[in-house]
């Protein structure tokens, strides 16, 4: 993390790293949520167990002193780990949150997002690099002047399929988030719920609801294109490479026409880029307001949640952080 050394809590053996892999880079944090001891590394998550955890009375004397378990492929050198789990670790604090809030629930419902993040931002670059492939080996046959084949993508509906269970997975974990901070809010509801349940509580000018709102088309698409995947539905349309009349060729595409929800032909790699973006920016940004209208009311020092400037950071992809009127400037809960 910017502007922070390693942390060396738990040493290494012979200049090699106890808790995952060279390849994991160093251990830049540790924390302790609900017990459980998490080890973020720059690439990498653990989580680390001591034997005296799984068996107190120590009856099994082959079980291992201690153990570890990868959690997610991502750490502090990540975009999209810092924008999720390091911002929700910086707000989810219990001191700035009423004791009704469970934040230990709540990082772990990060973490679960951010893991469906991860998977979802794993199979998006693959496919990428698959349909590069494509145009490349198409472009390179065409020079050779060998027969004329269209590129294709056999198993893109399956590869669709899979990143749309875990746009919506992810999507699912952060509803189950947002009723941690809202336990009133029907379980059983969804985003268009949600912007009901709270316009009812603060108003139509309100910032967060404006907010909801605004991200309501893209999260109901998101359904949508779940939806019609999972269940064979014609109205998503996936199309591999297609020849065109004029003997070009035309990339994958994806339209939809669903339950109100409408997107035109596009590309459809630029659309998933597009879909990551928006999931990882509007989870971000959702922290931030959770936080912001939960705020503890009881506090000595008042305090509220601001984008921080970008001089002012100490990691450039963490942009939420409390804020207190203290010095010139205020200060930065970093």
């Amino acid at each position: 993390m910017d502007g922070k050394k390693p942390i060396d809590s738990i040493r290494n053996r012979g200049g090699h790293a106890d808790i995952g892999t060279l390849e994991d880079g160093a251990i830049m944090e540790t924390m302790n949520v609900g017990g459980r001891l998490i080890i973020i590394k720059e690439r990498s998550v653990y989580e680390f167990s001591l034997a005296d955890s799984i068996d107190p009375k120590r009856q099994h004397p082959n079980l291992p002193p201690s153990t570890q378990k990868l959690i997610v492929n991502l750490g502090t050198e990540s975009e999209i780990f810092s924008r999720t789990f390091l911002t929700a670790k910086r707000l989810f604090k219990s001191e700035f949150l009423p004791t009704t809030i469970d934040t230990t629930q709540a990082l772990f419902l990060t973490l679960e997002v951010v893991q469906e993040l991860a998977a979802l931002d794993s199979e998006i670059s693959d496919y990428l690099n698959l349909e590069k492939k494509a145009c490349d080996d198409y472009e390179e046959r065409k020079n050779k002047k060998l027969d004329h084949a269209v590129p294709s993508i056999p198993d893109l509906r399956t590869r669709n399929k899979t990143i749309f269970h875990k746009v919506d997975q992810a999507m699912q974990a952060q509803i189950a988030l947002i009723k941690v901070f809202y336990p009133d809010f029907n379980k059983n509801s969804y985003y268009g719920k949600f912007h009901e349940h709270i316009e009812k509580k603060y108003s139509v000018k309100d910032d967060f609801v404006k907010f909801i709102k605004d991200i309501l088309p893209f999260m109901e698409l998101m359904r949508a294109i779940r939806n019609c995947t999972e269940h064979r539905r014609t109205e998503t349309k996936i199309s591999d490479f297609e020849l065109q009349t004029d003997s070009n060729i035309l990339s994958p595409t994806i339209e939809v026409d669903y339950d109100g929800n409408k997107l035109e032909k596009t590309s459809y790699a630029t659309f998933l880029t597009v879909t990551k973006e928006n999931l990882v920016t509007i989870f971000e940004n959702m922290i931030a307001y959770l936080c912001s209208k939960n705020l503890k009311v009881d506090r000595i020092m008042p305090g509220q949640v601001l984008l921080i400037p970008e001089d002012r950071r100490t990691n450039k992809h963490i942009k939420y952080a409390y804020w207190s009127p203290l010095g010139e400037g205020g200060y930065f809960h970093q």
